[in-house]
């Protein structure tokens, strides 16, 4: 009765999130460009894919497909076997660049683009995993994940949310839920600013509030066909709320880095890292009163998240999906709580 309760519960709280990000994903625009036909690209493995011609600027393409999303590749690296008769020309900073036809990659002239290309297009994926097991051990776990993401011109949205819980001969090793929206815009073709404001709630660490607001700059350090990789800083403000400690806040300064390697039409590899540490030279938290109080004296005030997926393509909209998710943070008083390893696995579904 107890875990069907717990279960209940959380199936309830994991469709409400599911439903939001859901509801807005549904009134995202079309994932087609007004203007920009479908063609075949044939890479020069003598892979071919088809999709969207985004833009085309200093000898390199922006393409995207259902298949690998969207990619950066130089034009020399494919041959476009199908170019519509007129691509949709980009806005440059001095004015209007004026439309070039052509039938092949070799003979077509480079446009310049905007920061960033326009698209009103919405992805997302619902992910499912479950685990049980009976014997001289009972254990049973369970997650559910809802994501979504959204480019328009400059500016990347993302939106997630999610529930895990683990237990053991009834007793629970993991029982968190959290959500987070990510906001980007590219300041040029690598630079970007960003802010991400993040919330969850552990019953296992005794956090039943936890509040973050991040502001940031970034640069993109690998810009390639299947490789993506950022680099940032920043700084962040948390609020939290906790049993184990002092209510309040506390300043961070932040580093993040995020990696993104398709690895073929089929499997991507996905993996991001966030390290945060104040500038304190021991862990405290500011109550609302204004006071300092100290919550870990003897220990430094730092948090670490590690998260890394790998994602198989069943088919255009199911998946396979393993993740790997590390946190550390240094400040929760009792250190068998401090650290916490997560693999699960799920089955998704895009759309």
């Amino acid at each position: 009765m107890r875990f069907s309760n717990i279960l209940i519960a959380r199936l309830g709280l994991a469709l409400c999130i599911g439903v939001a990000v859901g509801t807005v994903i549904g009134r995202g625009e079309s994932t087609a460009i007004p203007g920009q036909p479908r063609v075949q690209l044939q890479l020069a493995n003598g892979d071919k894919i088809t999709g969207e011609i985004i833009w085309r600027a200093e000898g390199k393409l922006r393409f995207r497909s259902a298949v690998l999303g969207e990619i950066t590749l130089a034009e020399t690296d494919a041959a476009i076997l199908e170019l519509p008769e007129e691509i949709e020309p980009a806005k440059v900073m001095t004015g209007q660049a004026k439309p070039e036809a052509s039938k092949s990659v070799a003979h077509a002239q480079p446009k310049t683009r905007s920061a960033g290309p326009e698209s009103g297009q919405w992805k997302g994926k619902l992910e499912v995993g479950y685990s049980q097991q009976s014997g001289p051990r009972d254990t049973l776990s369970y997650n559910l994940r809802a994501e979504g993401e959204k480019n328009v011109r400059n500016h990347t949205v993302r939106a997630s949310g999610r529930t895990i819980y683990a237990e053991q001969n009834e007793s629970p090793s993991a029982d968190r839920t959290d959500a987070s929206l990510r906001w980007r815009y590219q300041l040029t073709q690598r630079s970007f600013t960003q802010t991400q404001t993040l919330y969850y709630a552990d019953a296992i660490t005794r956090i039943d509030t936890n509040v973050e607001q991040n502001a940031g700059l970034g640069y993109r350090i690998v810009d390639g066909t299947r490789h993506t990789a950022n680099l940032g800083a920043g700084v962040t403000g948390q609020y939290r709320e906790w049993a184990a400690g002092t209510n309040g806040f506390a300043p961070y300064g932040e580093v993040f880095q995020d990696y993104i390697f398709k690895i073929n039409d089929r499997i991507t590899l996905n993996q991001d890292l966030v390290a945060q540490y104040s500038p304190s030279d021991r862990a405290f938290n500011i109550p609302s009163r204004g006071s300092p109080s100290t919550v870990n004296p003897d220990e430094q005030n730092y948090k670490v998240r590690f998260n890394g997926s790998l994602q198989g393509k069943v088919t255009e909209r199911v998946s396979v999906n393993f993740r790997f998710e590390y946190e550390l943070d240094n400040a929760i008083k009792l250190e068998d709580a401090r650290e916490a390893q997560r693999i699960t696995s799920s089955i998704g579904y895009a759309f």
